[in-house]
Order: C-alpha cells, then structure tokens, then sequence
C-alpha cells in the first residue's frame, strides 16, 4: 500500500498533465517579475556582504547569482539568490500560502540547471508545479500555522521547492519522498524576525534546503522516513490526518491560475496593500492634509493584520510590515517609494502623523466573494477635525488576482530595475533551454 507521501507525489505528477498555455504564460510573467525583483536588489550592501561572506568560506563555485557577475556552489546560489529576491519584499505572493514561493521554488530550480541544460518550458512547468505544491499545503494547513507565529513562506516555500526540483529532475517516487522527508525535518522560520534581514535569509535558506535535500536523496546519499507528511501536518496544522482537500485541485484548476500570483507595486508587505488603495483613493477624492485630520481607524477582520506586526516601526524596514507607516507616508508625500523602506530611522513628522491612526477589528462584516486573500478586507476611515468622515474599503488590492496588473503595469518594474530584459522582453517567447534562459538574465543580458 502506498504512503500518505507518495499518494500525494502521485497526485501532484497527475496535475502536471494539465500544464497548457494558460498555465505556462501565468508563470512567466512569475519569471518576469522574478528577474525585476532581484535586479532591484542589486547592488546592496547587505547583499554584498553575505556573497563575500560564503565565497571565503565556501569558495566561489561557477553558479550565478541574479543581477551579480560573482559565482558560488549551487547550495550557496540557493541561498543568496532566494536572500535577494526577498531583499526588499517587492517579490510576488499567493494567497493561498500566505506567502512568497516563487522566491524559494525559482533559486532552487536555477541551481540545479547550473551543470545541466534543461527545456526552459520544462524548467516552467516545474516552477508551475512548484507553486501547486506550495498552494495546496497553504490552503489546508490551516490559518493557525501562520498565526502562531511560523513564517509559511519558509516552512511550506521549501517542500513546494523540494517538489518543484525533483520534478525537474524527473526523481521517482521514492527519492522524491526522501528527499520531502529531510526537507520537512529541516523547516524553520519564525515570523518575530519580520521586519529584519533575517526574514529574506528564511527564504534563501529555505531555497538551500530544497536543492540540498534533493541533491542529498540522489543516489540514496542519507536516506531516511520517506512518509513525513502526515507528520508535517501533526506537528505544524491543528490537523491530525492529511486533509483530503490535499489531493484536489482548487476549482478544477491549477494555482498559477487559480487563484494565481499577486505581483507587488511598493516593496512592502502584500497585508498592507488593502490600505494603500483605500488611503490613495480617499486621498484623490478629497481634500485631506495632514493638518485638517483628527484621526484615522483601519478596520480588519480578526487576524486581518498578522503580518503587520509593527504599530510603531523605528525604520522603513519595520515599516514595511506597518500599516500606521504606509498610511502616514501616503498622507505626507502622496506616494510609495523603494527607499521609504529602507534601515533610516522614521522621521518625525510620520511618527506623529501615526500616532493618530489605531486599527480596529470587526468579525461581523461580511467579507466579499472577491476578496483576496480569502475573507479580507482593510477599511479605511479618516475622520476630519471638521467631523467630516471619509470612509473606504478594499477587498481585492491592484496586483492580486482579482485586480490584476496589466501587460504595461507588469513590465514597469523591468523597465526600471532590468532596462536590457525589459528592451529584450520577446526572447521570453523564443528561449529554447536553460542556458539561453541564464544568459537573458545576466546583467547586462548576452554579448
């Protein structure tokens, strides 16, 4: 009788005979957004630092590292590129995982095509699997996972990884469920390092665990408990069994569509965007300053805001999981920048402009059948020292599935963080194998 674990490997490899055209051009406009978020975070010091950091210890390897010429082992690119891809939090998130797989699945799969050319659509249809993997494990794992404080881009972002490479690779059954085994006994993240660089390095490590729990299984190099699901499900959900709903499609249809990827505007936490629509639009229907405002509620539903973990952020990098900071940001200069939510210390303006903004919680408000993620909504009231009341809610924000970004809006960010891929967008079309995949995403594109 087979095992829990290669049931579920069984069901996963039957969805991938459903891969078409839709699904394969949801995931690359992923690869789009992957290549601009991380030459956005090119050139930072902190990322710099980590890169010379493991060439002295480890050497300097010949794989790449997105937007640097530098080389390291492929472990180590796992790491640095999933570290820099959620450098600035600007990269891409499912709803159904709560979080960023695209940056854990992408790295891992880009190691293991460092001494092996692959068909780039087959390197999509794993990255599409991937995300599969890391959706169904969101969506039954329960709320209470993220809630009590594990950070599920880590800790189920590396078993879609896991699976996403062993696709790519074409491993059995039975290496495939080992090498799932010693990346479930390895998972980790705690989400009280939010606000940190220590939440980036969840997701390179997580990156790294995938590549080296596939590379450890190849060739029963360690072998051990090839059924650690069910275990994984005991010990982090409130679930004793597997849920069923694990074996099964959502709506008949894959996550890279179903729901589908939300691609990020402002390089913050995705639970503050609710927010940012609803204060940009009341801002451009009225006449609001920070003069003539007495207060400002935001309205969640229970749990609506358990990733903005900071009421009163010190810095940009708190600031990003704040929605008090992105608020009074809005409400001074109008706009977002990359550089609100940088490690400076906030200035003092914005710290009083918060000071007058408290969150409230309301768990009779029926939530919209549109709403993403699922069951959220952010209001938004702002209330005049005239008494004038201006009142917004958001259920679906720009970018999530429901409010997609158009073809321009997606390429904005390329254009400006990666000109060369950008100018060179129509390669993506007629990229045959990884190799060609690899040269379009140097700096600077091919020579």
């Amino acid at each position: 009788m087979k095992t829990i674990t290669s049931q579920f490997i069984d069901e996963i490899k039957t969805s991938a005979t459903s891969i078409g055209i839709d699904e394969r051009t949801e995931a690359t406009k992923g690869i789009i957004d992957f290549v601009a978020t991380a030459f956005a975070s090119a050139h930072n010091p902190s990322i710099q630092k980590l890169i010379t950091a493991l060439i002295k210890e480890h050497g300097s390897g010949e794989s790449m590292i997105v937007g640097y010429n530098e080389t390291l082992t492929a472990s180590d690119a796992a790491l640095v590129n999933g570290y820099i891809l959620h450098y600035l939090d600007y990269d891409d998130v499912h709803s159904d995982l709560r979080g960023h797989a695209s940056s854990i699945i992408l790295p891992s799969l880009l190691s293991f095509c460092q001494n092996k050319s692959f068909q780039f659509q087959h390197f999509l249809d794993s990255y599409i699997i991937g995300i599969e993997v890391a959706a169904r494990i969101g969506r039954t794992i329960g709320s209470n996972h993220y809630e009590s404080g594990w950070h599920s881009s880590s800790t189920i972002g590396a078993l879609a990884a896991t699976m996403a490479c062993a696709y790519l690779l074409d491993l059995d059954n039975d290496t495939c469920a080992n090498a799932l085994g010693i990346t479930i006994t390895t998972t980790s993240g705690l989400r009280a390092q939010f606000g940190t660089d220590v939440k980036p390095l969840h997701i390179g490590l997580a990156a790294q665990k995938a590549y080296n729990a596939i590379m450890l299984s190849q060739d029963n190099t360690i072998v051990g408990n090839k059924d650690l699901l069910p275990t994984f499900y005991e010990v982090y959900s409130q679930h004793q069994n597997v849920p069923s709903a694990l074996f099964e499609l959502n709506n008949g249809q894959l996550a890279i569509i179903q729901p589908g990827l939300w691609f990020k505007l402002y390089p913050c936490c995705s639970a503050n965007y609710h927010a940012i629509d609803a204060t940009k639009s009341l801002l451009e229907k009225h006449s609001i300053t920070t003069q003539n405002i007495r207060k400002i509620n935001v309205i969640f539903p229970p749990n609506g805001d358990a990733a903005l973990t900071f009421k009163h952020p010190t810095n940009g990098l708190e600031g990003r999981f704040s929605v008090e900071y992105v608020i009074a940001k809005l409400i001074k200069n109008r706009q977002l920048t990359i550089h609100d939510f940088s490690d400076v210390p906030i200035e003092q303006s914005i710290a009083t402009i918060m000071l007058n903004i408290e969150r409230h919680y309301d768990g009779l408000i029926t939530p919209s059948e549109n709403a993403l993620p699922t069951g959220r909504f952010t209001i938004v009231e702002i209330i005049l020292n005239s008494q004038q009341k201006y009142r917004m809610r958001i259920n679906a924000p720009k970018g999530s599935p429901n409010a997609p970004l158009n073809q321009n809006e997606l390429l904005e960010k390329l254009k400006q963080y990666a000109p060369w891929q950008a100018r060179h967008i129509e390669d993506l079309k007629t990229i045959k194998n990884t190799e060609d995949f690899k040269l379009y995403i140097k700096p600077g594109g091919r020579k």
